[in-house]
């Protein structure tokens, strides 16, 4: 199947209906790729942030991108929607409005071919679209949403969810465990045994015997060449 990237950028909004009545409103965006007018499960990574100083005017400039199926889209079977809500602190939040946009009005704009992709690689077509608000069960428009957006050169392959996506590093086995626990112990071990060779070798240099004793022609039974029996070493009788 074809796909194509497609970029967006919510920028701001302007003339927001404020649905606080007594307090400063504060808006985010919640942006998601709908099917077939199904809307998805809202996930934490869909959502720009709350912009809590401009009231019904907010500015967002946030990033996403998505992995369009062309075929779907030129059957008109896919929407760009953009859920306006108020944040709360102390109960749920607050539907605004929203903003939905066909993904064939997008590509029309844009152009659909791969050339145009190529030769503006960095262009990005700005648009507005008027919220659309209910109450009572009425629908009427009130403010407008600004964001720009562009779409990039068709790929042959199922691309992955359109949401990111966590690199959670391999987990090692049991086995590796183990072996390397014993590599460790092998290694202490070995450091143990040279530490005690090496006590035991400068003891026997400090405590053993002087390599020179018993050299020299020293006679180990006297000394100067007496006989212990006290015989003269030329055989007189030294007591006549």
């Amino acid at each position: 199947m074809a796909y194509r990237p497609l970029e967006v950028v919510i920028q701001s909004a302007q003339g927001l209906k404020n649905v606080n009545h007594f307090t400063k409103m504060k808006p985010y965006a919640v942006v998601f790729i709908c099917e077939d007018n199904n809307d998805p499960n809202i996930l934490p990574d869909t959502k720009t942030t709350v912009d809590s100083d401009n009231g019904s005017n907010p500015i967002w400039n946030f990033t996403f991108e998505f992995k369009i199926n062309i075929a779907k889209a030129q059957r008109n079977r896919l929407a760009l929607v953009v859920k306006l809500k108020s944040h709360h602190k102390t109960h749920s939040d607050k539907d605004i409005g929203d903003v939905r946009v066909p993904i064939t009005e997008l590509l029309a704009e844009f152009g659909d071919a791969d050339a145009t992709a190529e030769e503006e690689d960095d262009e990005k077509k700005v648009m507005s679209r008027s919220v659309v608000t209910t109450s009572d069960g009425t629908a009427s428009e009130e403010g407008t949403l600004s964001f720009s957006y562009k779409f990039g050169r068709t790929v042959e392959h199922v691309p992955p969810a359109n949401r990111p996506r966590l690199q959670v590093p391999p987990k090692k086995s049991r086995r590796h465990k183990v072996k390397k626990v014993a590599k460790g112990a092998a290694k202490g071990i070995l450091s143990i045994m040279g530490t005690t060779l090496a006590i035991l070798a400068e003891e026997a240099l400090t405590q053993g015997l002087d390599p020179d004793d018993g050299q020299e022609g020293d006679d180990p039974d006297g000394e100067d060449g007496e006989d212990p029996d006290g015989e003269d070493p030329d055989g007189e009788d030294p007591y006549p």
